[in-house]
C-alpha cells in the first residue's frame, strides 16, 4: 500500500511555480531605477525567503505513507518514521479531520499527512487499505 496526497501536492507545485514566477517578474520587469536601489543583502533575503517557502511546499508534496515487511513508513515533510507492525494500534480518520492519524500501542500518534481529507474517497480508500494491511500483519 502506498499513499501520497493529490490535492496538497498539486497546490504545492502550483504555489511553488507561482512564487518563482513572481520573484522572476520582480527581478526582470521592475524598472532599472528601482532595481538599482535594491542592495545585495535585500536580494539575498528575498532569495532565502523564496527558498524557505519552496522547502516548506516541497515537504508537503513529498509526504507519503507506505507499508513494507517491517511496518508502516510515514514520511511527513522531511522526517520519516517506521512504525513496526507490533507497535500499531490502529488508524483513525474522523469525519472533517484534515488527515488520518496512526495510533501506536504506547499511546503516541503520528499524523498521516499523506492521507488528506481533501482527497475525499481516495483518502477513505487509503485508510481502508491501511487498516486491512494492519489486520493482516497482526493476525
Amino acid at each position: 500500500m502506498r499513499s501520497r496526497p493529490v490535492g496538497a501536492r498539486m497546490v504545492s507545485y502550483v504555489a511553488g511555480g507561482c512564487l518563482v514566477a513572481i520573484f522572476l517578474a520582480i527581478a526582470f520587469f521592475l524598472p532599472e531605477d528601482i532595481r538599482s536601489t535594491v542592495t545585495p543583502s535585500q536580494t539575498g533575503t528575498l532569495v532565502l525567503v523564496l527558498l524557505a517557502a519552496l522547502a516548506v511546499l516541497n515537504g508537503i508534496a513529498r509526504s507519503s505513507v507506505h507499508t513494507e515487511a517491517d511496518g508502516i513508513h510515514v514520511r511527513n515533510g522531511y522526517r520519516t518514521r517506521v512504525v513496526g507492525w507490533d507497535e500499531v494500534e490502529g488508524v483513525s480518520y474522523r469525519t472533517g479531520a484534515p488527515w488520518a492519524t496512526l495510533a501506536r500501542r504506547d499511546g503516541d500518534t503520528h499524523m498521516l499527512i499523506a492521507i488528506q481529507g481533501t482527497d475525499g474517497e481516495r483518502a477513505a480508500q487509503a485508510v481502508r487499505d491501511l487498516r486491512a494491511e494492519i489486520a493482516a500483519h497482526q493476525a
